[in-house]
């Protein structure tokens, strides 16, 4: 990242690999998640926030997991969001990734009315896992409906961008779609 200014929508930056340690996320319902080996990876430039700072996508699928066991219906408040801004950003930034913040993509980011540049082409939303050998669905940070409050209902349900590129939502105690965080660096 030390041509900052020369970084354009697409452009790729190689990631070290890290170990994140094993953690549990308490609430009514514990959720474990195991020591990972994440391998080295690349991150992609998906565009810039309103401060300016770089928004950048892991290129693969992470690892699979549930969002949450407790249905919290604030991305932030899962167990998920908590695990990737807590013990997660702290093993990148102990591999020497200088993120600030580190979580999913939103359905707006990806599929909104103005969504980032990087993903307004279709393929962009696809991702696969390291194995490469079929694209995967993966989280989004986004409650479905998106208006809906805490009275709405007794199950959470998350937004997720499916193998063929698409949006659905399903139950967040699911744990079969898979994490791609998104995360942010500096522009200073």
């Amino acid at each position: 990242m030390a041509n900052r200014d020369k970084v354009q929508i697409g452009d790729r930056v190689k990631l070290p690999a890290f170990t994140v340690p094993a953690v549990e996320m308490v609430g009514d319902r514990v959720m474990k998640f195991i020591e990972r080996q994440i391998p080295a990876d690349e991150a992609i430039f998906i565009g810039k926030d309103e401060k300016g700072n770089f928004i950048l996508i892991f290129s693969h699928c992470l690892f699979e997991s549930a969002i949450d066991l407790n249905n919290k219906k604030r991305f932030e408040m899962t167990q998920l969001g908590q695990y990737l801004q807590g013990v997660f950003l702290r093993a990148m930034n102990g591999a020497g990734i200088p993120a600030e913040s580190c979580g999913l993509i939103s359905k707006e980011e990806m599929f909104g009315d103005n969504p980032l540049e990087y993903f307004k082409k279709g393929r962009n939303r696809i991702a696969f896992d390291f194995d490469e050998d079929c694209s995967r669905w993966y989280w989004l940070s986004t409650l479905y409906p998106e208006d809906a409050s805490v009275e709405d209902a007794s199950t959470a349900n998350f937004c997720f961008a499916s193998n063929s590129g698409l949006c659905h939502f399903t139950r967040a105690s699911y744990a079969n779609y898979y994490v791609r965080p998104r995360f942010v660096i500096s522009a200073i």
